[in-house]
């Protein structure tokens, strides 16, 4: 279903390219204030990848308001999602969770350093970000220590996302260097979470 959206909303972009082209040039600010409930929305029902969504709002609304855009909806989105399976669904979650003794074990793990674990699997989107708002909310973390981390964490990516849209038309040079620092950024979280992790997963 969802593959199907994507193959219409990309025929739709081909016969469309000239007026999009020149929406994304325009500088008129006239619907700036509706791209936030937009934002949020395409978080929740991604009807085109958010990724495509935040570099176009990097490359109509520039780097500052771009990112702002995209955090809004990024960290919007898994907050309502969050209280969504929080709310209704963390009990049977944690009967699932318990049937599988490594998978009860890793929660275990998980909780005792919680917010740390989020804010490293926001910073290394490596796990669609779905699952980690899902598995956070079945576990035992606070509404407010997953919201700064997700807060946080969501920051470097939204960044990055509204930078390429901004650079991508005009200097390919830049976009290559915002790939490549954000690439070794995501390395250095990456072994630092590892180093983390691994006294704590003995434990």
């Amino acid at each position: 279903m969802l593959l199907c959206i994507y193959f219409l909303v990309l025929i739709f972009g081909f016969f469309n390219s000239s007026r999009i082209m020149s929406w994304l040039t325009n500088q008129d600010m006239t619907l700036l204030p509706f791209m936030f409930p937009l934002s949020v929305f395409i978080g929740l029902f991604p009807v085109i990848p958010f990724g495509l969504f935040a570099g176009i709002m990097g490359a109509k609304y520039g780097p500052f308001w771009g990112a702002f855009i995209n955090w809004t909806g990024s960290f919007g989105s898994a907050l309502l999602m969050f209280l969504y399976v929080r709310y209704g669904y963390q009990k049977k979650g944690r009967e699932f969770l318990a049937r599988f003794q490594q998978l009860d074990r890793f929660t275990g793990v998980f909780e005792r350093n919680a917010f740390i674990a989020v804010l490293f699997a926001r910073l290394i989107p490596i796990i669609p970000s779905p699952v980690i708002t899902i598995y956070s909310a079945i576990s035992i973390i606070s509404v407010l220590s997953f919201s700064l981390a997700t807060a946080i964490g969501k920051i470097p990516t939204m960044l990055v996302y509204s930078f390429l849209g901004d650079q991508v038309f005009t200097d390919y040079r830049r976009t290559i260097i915002t790939v490549l620092v954000y690439a070794s950024f995501i390395g250095i979280a990456y072994l630092v979470y590892r180093r983390w992790q691994s006294p704590n997963t003995k434990k």
